[in-house]
């Protein structure tokens, strides 16, 4: 079987801290056997709330990413939505996003990039662009 990813972003990250309705597990429930990754620029921008108002949610990120042992990709450390995208397209099709962000999740969707998001506020939905047009 090939590699399989869940590459996660700050969106994300950041809402662990702040939903008590999802979770980590969720993701596997949806995306089995997948390995969780992330970006050096997705880390330098929660860090970046690290003196703001948010600076609890973005502490208990940096813990889940430590805890969890999710693989950074060092390389990867200009703009976070660029790195999740040039990321995902490098991992290919073993490779899902996980994003809260309107704007990121409709591009990746665009270039075919199956993407897990948040559906009224509470419950992650799996999309596949790829295999919903495999089925028209």
């Amino acid at each position: 079987m090939k590699d399989r990813y869940i590459v996660l972003d700050t969106s994300f990250l950041m809402a662990l801290s702040e939903k008590k309705s999802i979770s980590l597990d969720d993701l596997f429930r949806l995306y089995p056997k997948a390995k969780l990754v992330t970006t050096k620029s997705v880390i330098s921008e929660i860090m970046g709330h690290l003196d703001g108002k948010r600076r609890s949610q973005a502490r208990i990120s940096l813990e889940i990413v430590e805890r969890y042992n999710i693989s950074v990709f060092e390389d990867y450390n200009w703009s976070a939505d660029e790195d999740i995208l040039k990321l995902s397209r490098e991992l290919g099709k073993g490779a899902v996003v996980v994003t809260f962000d309107l704007e990121l999740k409709e591009r990746l969707l665009d270039l075919g990039i199956p993407v897990i998001y948040l559906r009224a506020g509470k419950k992650l939905v799996f999309e596949d662009p790829l295999r919903l047009s495999k089925e028209d």
